[in-house]
């Protein structure tokens, strides 16, 4: 018989290259299947075959390691930004890695929660699921009823992350933002909206949308504040928020107005149900509003650009 280490190589050889499974070795070779798969963990131990894995993903790994030891997180997923002009584009392609995060995830029987924002719009027209998840349900953060802006409520959000994976979705028949304290509670009080906040509080995954409040955030643009109120978030240290509960610089969730007229579940309930809350945001806006939110531990998992991460990471080191 060859020399062990020849014959080592060879089987891994027969079995990386050539795709003989371990029964076809152990025939062709006269030797037992378990013989087979010792010796090709022999072959990874001894470093006689070695595997590169293509980054298909155009990941940015140093950045991930770094991310999730700071910040202890379950997973990190940081993409290149290099010789990307545009805005746009950055944040469909962190749209599709967060789209693969969740694929690589999602099994049949969970509850997966969505929040807001034009991110996670592209997050639900990225995934593509081969296997059809019957059992899934996807159930929506915050009310998605308003006069513009449908697209990219929550409501919508969890219709098209169902509609890919073939699953079914709730409603959360309630506006974003109600008038008062008082308005808020009543709809708070109707069964067919207590039943959908509390299912999200069964998921197992929620994937939200960072906010910031500066000129470029959605909720200005589709007309929900003026700029002037979204200055007065800024003057008290508001640099982001997560399911419209805003946030300092430090993580610290901080009392505004807004949070009385919100319908939906907000920060401390993510914390509190959902084990894997995955933040998925983007360019340069976002930097400060991801770093709060990462140092609050409002979510423990992230997807986002290379200048994001290395902004995030500079000022924690």
């Amino acid at each position: 018989m060859k020399n062990n280490e020849a014959l080592v190589a060879e089987i891994c050889r027969m079995h990386y290259i050539d795709n003989f499974s371990q029964n076809e070795i152990s025939s062709d070779l006269r030797i037992s299947k378990s013989t087979v798969s010792r010796l090709l963990k022999e072959g990874r131990e001894k470093k006689i075959v070695s595997f590169h894995i293509k980054n298909y993903e155009d990941r940015i790994d140093y950045l991930e390691h770094e991310l999730k030891k700071y910040f202890d997180l379950k997973e990190a997923i940081v993409v290149s930004d290099e010789a990307i002009l545009s805005e746009e584009f950055i944040k469909k392609k962190v749209a599709k890695a967060a789209a693969l995060s969740l694929e690589r995830r999602i099994r049949d029987g969970d509850i997966i929660a969505a929040s807001w924002g034009t991110t996670l719009f592209e997050v639900g027209k990225a995934l593509d699921i081969s296997d059809v998840l019957n059992n899934t349900e996807i159930v929506p953060l915050l009310g998605g009823i308003g006069i513009t802006g449908r697209d990219i409520f929550s409501n919508e959000i969890a219709r098209r992350l169902s509609k890919a994976l073939g699953g079914k979705y709730y409603l959360l028949n309630a506006p974003v933002f109600v008038s008062n304290l008082k308005t808020k509670e009543a709809f708070e009080k109707e069964e067919s909206i207590k039943v959908v906040i509390e299912k999200a509080k069964s998921a197992y995954i929620a994937i939200v949308g960072i906010g910031t409040p500066k000129q470029s955030s959605t909720m200005i643009k589709r007309g929900y504040f003026s700029v002037e109120e979204f200055s007065k978030l800024s003057d008290k240290g508001v640099v982001g928020d997560i399911c419209t509960d805003f946030f300092d610089i430090h993580g610290n969730i901080l009392k505004t107005s807004l949070k009385d007229k919100m319908i939906g579940i907000g920060l401390k309930e993510l914390r509190k149900y959902v084990p894997l809350v995955i933040g998925v945001a983007c360019g340069d806006d976002k930097k400060e509003a991801v770093l709060g939110a990462l140092r609050g531990k409002h979510i423990n998992a992230i997807v986002t650009n290379k200048k994001v991460a290395e902004y995030v990471i500079e000022n924690t080191k």
